[in-house]
């Protein structure tokens, strides 16, 4: 018990010869402090902003491949029209696209066009436009579809590129 009672006491006493020890340094302190006065500039007007009507509708999405113009680009003849509508087999790399038919219908012959899953088939004729390389359908034949393609060779000009879209054969992919 009596060990219970020292240790009880000794905090008590530490505690009280601490705070006589710096008594001096605590009221120099509080002498100090009495002529400290803070001063906190006041803060701004907020100010409002005009409200702005935003319209995306009528602007060019910003990485769409018409928005980057070059003075090379309009110089180049050879150049595709980009000003001209994007037909709906623009979207698809040519390489997604499959022929799976070709329909004569009266002189005009049309290419059935497999597009990537989910969409169905969508039918092509000469003179339209499919692929990401502004590839123009040039011939249908029996056999398939020729596709001319206008893309840029490594000086930056733009050059014609034909491309073959075969038509598969029965009991073949």
């Amino acid at each position: 018990m009596k060990l219970f009672g020292v240790l009880f006491l000794m905090p008590l006493l530490l505690l009280g010869c601490a705070a006589e020890e710096h008594q001096d340094l605590r009221e120099w302190m509080r002498d100090e402090a009495k002529g400290m006065k803070g001063q906190v500039a006041p803060l701004p007007e907020i100010t409002a902003f005009p409200v702005v009507a935003y319209e995306t509708s009528a602007l060019t999405a910003p990485f769409a491949p018409g928005k980057i113009v070059t003075m090379e680009s309009i110089a180049d003849k050879t150049a595709p029209d980009r000003s001209r509508p994007q037909q709906p087999l623009e979207i698809f790399p040519i390489e997604d696209l499959k022929v799976v038919g070709v329909i004569v219908a009266g002189a005009v012959p049309y290419a059935l066009i497999q597009t990537p899953a989910p969409n169905k088939p969508k039918h092509v004729r000469v003179g339209e436009y499919m692929g990401r390389s502004f590839g123009k359908v040039t011939a249908i034949t029996k056999d398939g579809v020729t596709v001319l393609e206008t893309v840029r060779d490594a000086n930056g000009a733009w050059v014609p590129q034909e491309r073959q879209l075969m038509v598969p054969k029965e009991g073949g992919s």
